[in-house]
């Protein structure tokens, strides 16, 4: 099979998702950065064969595995991926275990799902953080929908396997422990770091509600000046990627 094979199946799963060619690369991109916003059209203008860490971010957001769309051109001779890869080789992607979930709101109780809850996804292989544990987390709430929509898959990696601190502009899982419970609870954010070192927990939404910063105290305060800050924050783990599952067709 060949590029021409490749694009008719991408046309028919586009349309399936009713999504534009630019709209997919954008979704795309926010998988892997490496996909430009004129990916498919580029790849429909040149017949060139695409890279196969852009084709696996593609087959996120199309829903379907990145082996569907690989298939597609494994008989030709002229494909050139960044792994070298023919069609022997393996797909330059992993598995990942969603656990739980987590509130992108307020502070909800943190819950991680019984054993036989959980489920496996295949993403994109991330060579940022080679040998590092990852898991995911489903999003439930509407205060980080300009990045991560209610009921998307995040990708995490604690911190302390990081074996660094939050850094300016990171998205972050944070967790507190409750007022009311011995339990703890936690929520999605973007850290914003101030030159004092403060940090501050920012949602990214489109609703009026969620608006409001989660201000940490500064170094060395341990008083809070505001009902938002919160001296008991613990800043869990990174976000490094986002998945999101094919929708039921609704009637």
């Amino acid at each position: 099979m060949s590029i021409e094979s490749l694009l008719l199946r991408l046309d028919s799963l586009l349309e399936a998702r009713n999504l534009s060619d630019r709209r997919a690369c954008l979704k795309a991109r926010e998988v892997n950065p490496a996909v430009g916003v004129d990916f498919l059209r580029d790849m429909r203008r040149r017949k060139h064969l695409p890279r196969t860490d852009k084709l696996a971010a593609l087959a996120q957001v199309l829903g379907v595995p990145v082996a569907t769309l690989v298939a597609e051109i494994s008989n030709s001779e002229d494909k050139k991926v960044e792994e070298q890869a023919d069609a022997s080789s393996s797909v330059p992607v992993s598995q990942v275990q969603v656990c739980g979930e987590v509130q992108a709101g307020v502070w909800k109780e943190a819950q991680e799902w019984p054993v036989p809850d959980q489920y496996e996804i295949t993403i994109p292989y991330d060579a940022a953080y080679p040998g590092l544990k990852r898991y995911g987390l489903t999003v439930k709430g509407q205060s980080m929908n300009r990045v991560f929509q209610d009921g998307s898959v995040v990708i995490v990696i604690n911190f302390s396997e990081l074996g660094r601190l939050p850094r300016n502009g990171d998205y972050v899982v944070a967790m507190q422990r409750s007022r009311v419970s011995d339990s703890f609870e936690a929520t999605i954010k973007a850290v914003q770091i101030k030159e004092s070192g403060q940090m501050v927990l920012w949602p990214q939404s489109t609703e009026p509600e969620f608006q409001s910063p989660i201000i940490l105290p500064a170094p060395g305060d341990t008083v809070c000046h505001s009902a938002a800050e919160s001296p008991d924050v613990t800043i869990l783990a990174l976000v490094v990627g986002s998945y999101m599952p094919m929708p039921r067709a609704s009637f």
